[in-house]
């Protein structure tokens, strides 16, 4: 195998501390999305004429409408541009022992020519070349899946749109995101050194699953009530099934998974589980119809679609879909329906992996064996399944039948790692990080002794992360319980990024603004005072983020080396090429540019952005012959008949909003320049600051191209 462990030695979930401009990015990001939410929430407060009774269902959705200004909002948006242009950072901040390491391996990962490969159920990372990534990707593509026309995914994104078209969704639907897939190593799995086991992950989904995801949660949530069936959504649930076992030491577990069970799962079963659901909750044709598109999923390798090989209608559970979960709990609903006599009710799943007690000879135990296992294979679904176990490993538990007791498990192969007390989050995420350790261990311990004789890798675990926190068996009587207060409010987050070098106190800031803006006798104050506006900080990148991005960036580089040269490109198209603005570059998309006005004794900046920068410049020419808000400067030189001369030049090149990342790098970029840099823009309007993405709508349903609608004839 052509792989080396990559032991970085700490969680990569630490933060490492962020350098000011991606800060003040984020900042921006975060504060234009609190102001659109308020805008929209004042605008509907204000507009009390608003029929309620016209609301529709969005599934989460949300709209891609510019907000409505809203006048009594103005003098908290100037404010709170006022406050992040304040930001302040400590001018002598020394990094500690860990960020020094971080920022050392930061720099060692971006300079590497290797892809890191995140092992599946354990913290281990594994190194090894491009080529033998592609290599192992390209393997286990292959198996399962094979090339399809390049019209597919037009035909599945055209029934996309008649669906979101019928539910009045098609303005907030993006069209679905081609990301290529990728794998991480099984490396628990056995031989693993000689036959290295990959899972295959396809991050590619339509948005549709978004909606056949609420209709399955309502699904499964009305069966398992009305059946009363064990299908356990965490361990605490299991737990409670295995105390409530009488007499256990004369039972013995029955233990089976479920090989591959996400793409073993066919259309024909999904109809099944799906008739046996009709039986406990209305289901509409609309509904089903919504939940089968949903699994009409293409996998995307080297920019290719790619189908399954035993599949005609290219129907897939994937993991990472947004239903594929919910999926696999209605087909666990059904399977146990099948098999719950064979166990006196007394079994139950989690996803792929079943458990169940029995109290039979060895040669019944045998038989039920065979007769589960017949009943999974005519479902299409194959398992492996053992029994006479009186102890075994389920989750992160392992319980013991013989003495009633259960304990903490973890893989053989796993390490333990906790987030690092002098990582770059919050200081209140990692003061309760001991306590909801300890917390959890003692929910998956029976009893004290059991707890003190599996806490000590967690307790040396712990050290190693800098907390000086001792683990202790805290009864769950007598943790503290919150009580729910009977008043809820609407609350209204800012979630700004947190960095450990920033030296203003943006909550306190925050706050006070708050107060200010909105006082008692403010027309807005009901929605928006100190108890409806509250602040909660958000992480920057951590370090699996920057493992990520310099593995796309390694594939990407890896898969252009091998492409055609493609032949060079014209830089400029003007006419008069001595006279280009941007001196025979004027060729750009998706740039931040500047604009200078030179006059004997000013100088005044301007700073735009465009998708084609050359009809940008057209538009502003002829903006200049009227008047606008960047022309009143200059008709007002031409009417001084002051002599002046205008300078472009591009300040930085960005991608444009993307449905994969649902982020505008061009617009936020363009924001970046206007706030924090004033000596290159001093010509700007501050409600501009905002105002939506303009580049989003093109990619949603309801504006995509006419070849969509052509490519769906066969479909």
């Amino acid at each position: 195998m052509n792989f080396q462990v990559k032991d970085f030695q700490y969680s990569t979930k630490n933060i490492p501390l962020a350098c000011k401009t991606a800060f003040r990015q984020r900042l921006i990001e975060k504060t234009e999305s609190l102001i659109q939410r308020m805008r929209w929430k004042a605008f509907f407060f204000l507009n009390t004429n608003t029929d309620d009774a016209t609301t529709k269902e969005t599934y989460g959705f949300k709209s891609k409408r510019s907000p409505p200004h809203v006048k009594d909002l103005e003098q908290f948006e100037d404010c709170m541009l006022d406050m992040i242009q304040s930001i302040q950072f400590k001018a002598n901040h020394h990094p500690n022992n860990l960020q020094r390491k971080l920022r050392n391996d930061v720099k060692e990962i971006r300079k590497d020519k290797h892809v890191f490969v995140k092992a599946d159920k354990t913290t281990n990372y594994y190194k090894t070349t491009p080529d033998e990534y592609m290599r192992l990707l390209n393997k286990n593509v292959t198996k399962a899946y094979k090339k399809t026309d390049l019209n597919v995914p037009y035909m599945i994104t055209t029934k996309d749109k008649l669906i979101a078209e019928q539910l009045g969704l098609d303005d907030r639907i993006d069209v679905s995101a081609h990301r290529d897939s990728y794998i991480t190593m099984k490396d628990h799995k056995p031989d693993f050194v000689n036959n290295p086991a990959c899972r295959l992950l396809n991050p590619s989904k339509t948005e549709i699953g978004v909606i056949s995801k609420h209709l399955l949660d309502d699904i499964n949530s009305k069966i398992v009530q009305a059946t009363k069936v064990n299908l356990w959504r965490s361990t605490s649930n299991v737990i409670k099934w295995f105390n409530a076992i009488p007499e256990k030491c004369q039972y013995a577990f029955i233990t089976f998974d479920v090989c591959e069970f996400y793409p073993s799962i066919s259309e024909k079963l999904l109809m099944k589980a799906l008739d046996y659901a009709s039986k406990f909750t209305k289901i509409t044709q609309q509904d089903r119809h919504i939940i089968i598109h949903s699994k009409r999923s293409l996998l995307y390798h080297q920019n290719s679609p790619w189908t399954k090989k035993n599949s005609d209608s290219m129907f897939d559970v994937t993991m990472g879909s947004y239903d594929g979960a919910e999926t696999c709990e209605l087909i666990g609903v059904y399977m146990l329906s099948l098999i719950a006599t064979q166990f006196r009710d007394e079994v139950g799943l989690y996803r792929d992996d079943g458990l169940a007690v029995c109290q039979a000879t060895p040669r019944e135990i045998e038989k039920t064996k065979q007769e589960v296992s017949k009943v999974f294979k005519s479902n299409g679904l194959k398992i492996t399944i053992e029994a006479n176990k009186k102890i075994v490993n389920f989750l992160d538990v392992t319980f013991d039948l013989s003495s009633g007791s259960y304990k903490p498990y973890m893989k053989p192969n796993n390490k333990l790692l906790y987030v690092h007390r002098l990582s770059n989050h919050p200081p209140a995420l990692l003061k309760n990080i001991p306590g909801n350790i300890n917390k959890r261990l003692t929910e998956i311990s029976s009893n004290e002794q059991v707890f003190n004789e599996a806490i000590p890798p967690y307790q040396q675990a712990l050290e190693k992360s800098g907390y000086d926190f001792k683990l202790k068996f805290v009864p769950q009587e007598k943790q503290a319980t919150r009580k729910n207060k009977a008043r809820k409010r609407k609350i209204t987050w800012y979630n700004p990024p947190w960095d450990s070098n920033v030296k203003t106190n943006l909550g306190r800031k925050f706050l006070l603004v708050v107060d200010k803006c909105f006082p008692k006798n403010h027309p807005l104050n009901k929605i928006f005072n100190r108890h409806t506006l509250k602040l909660s900080y958000s992480c920057m990148p951590n370090m699996k983020a920057v493992i990520s991005s310099h593995n796309k960036n390694m594939l990407a580089q890896d898969h252009g080396a091998t492409a055609a040269p493609l032949q060079q490109p014209r830089t400029c198209n003007c006419k008069n090429r001595p006279k280009c603005p941007l001196q025979g570059n004027c060729v750009k998309q998706n740039v931040v540019y500047q604009l200078t006005v030179v006059t004997e004794t000013t100088t005044e900046n301007y700073v735009g952005l465009a998708s084609n920068f050359k009809e940008r410049y057209r538009n502003h020419q002829t903006s200049f012959r009227h008047e606008t808000e960047l022309s009143k400067y200059i008709w007002h030189l031409k009417d001084r008949k002051k002599s002046f001369r205008i300078k472009w030049r591009i300040l930085r090149s960005c991608q444009p909003y993307s449905n994969e990342s649902k982020k505008c790098n061009l617009c936020l970029q363009e924001k970046y320049f206007i706030i924090f840099r004033k000596d290159l823009s001093s010509r700007i309007k501050r409600n501009e600051l905002a105002s939506s993405c303009r580049h989003r709508n093109r990619l949603t349903l309801k504006y995509i191209r006419a070849c969509y609608e052509t490519a769906s004839a066969n479909y």
